[in-house]
């Protein structure tokens, strides 16, 4: 299982005048992540500076941080190890600064930037990702309800569904309960699903 940031947003916070503008976005590439970036950096062209930090991978194993011109180590890795410290992966911040005319030091300066990295993560929250197995399930009107409670008791998602000619769902069910929903739905529907694996990948998870 890894966690990302729960989407697109933003939060500001301000010390000694200076404003920090913090922007986070859920990405799974570097292209993504930079494509994020150029979009800030260039909305925010007046900033004094826009450090960032990113880091990817389902075992957050990839990583990049810029101090974009502010004294080394002060904004690109604070913001790069409260990333790593709020447990994220698949995540990049970047931090918009407007220069308020008192110098922050070194220490001052790399708490600014991981306050406002904290900031946007509390106003977006996390997503929870866990491998999981697609399948595909078919069966008679009647076992519609029966089938969702049991695909919802055992953290899975429906993906899509179609209700034409009975009910055809492809459903997302987390790879370490696979064997306890097929054998728990077999009892709740008198074994009158049929049930196809398709694939396996990470994909999100309520509630968790």
């Amino acid at each position: 299982m890894y966690f990302t940031v729960g989407g697109e947003g933003t939060a500001e916070t301000t010390v000694k005048h200076s404003k920090f503008i913090a922007f986070c976005s859920v990405v799974t590439t570097d292209d993504e992540a930079e494509a994020f970036i150029k979009s800030i950096k260039k909305r925010y062209t007046d900033a004094t500076h826009a450090p960032y930090a990113y880091i990817l991978g389902e075992r957050a194993d990839r990583s990049r941080a810029s101090d974009d011109g502010e004294p080394s180590g002060t904004s690109g890795v604070p913001i790069l190890e409260t990333i790593k410290n709020n447990g994220l992966t698949n995540t990049v911040v970047v931090v918009v600064r407007y220069f308020g005319g008192i110098k922050l030091g070194t220490g001052g300066l790399a708490r600014a930037y991981s306050d406002a990295a904290l900031a946007v993560f509390s106003a977006m929250g996390k997503k929870a990702f866990d491998k999981c197995v697609i399948c595909t399930l078919s069966c008679d009107y009647s076992f519609i309800s029966a089938v969702q409670n049991q695909i919802f008791a055992f953290g899975g998602t429906i993906e899509s569904a179609d209700y034409d000619d009975g009910a055809k769902m492809t459903v997302a069910i987390p790879l370490s309960a696979k064997a306890s929903f097929v054998s728990s739905l077999a009892d709740a529907t008198s074994g009158r699903v049929t049930l196809t694996e398709n694939e396996e990948r990470f994909c999100e998870i309520k509630g968790v």
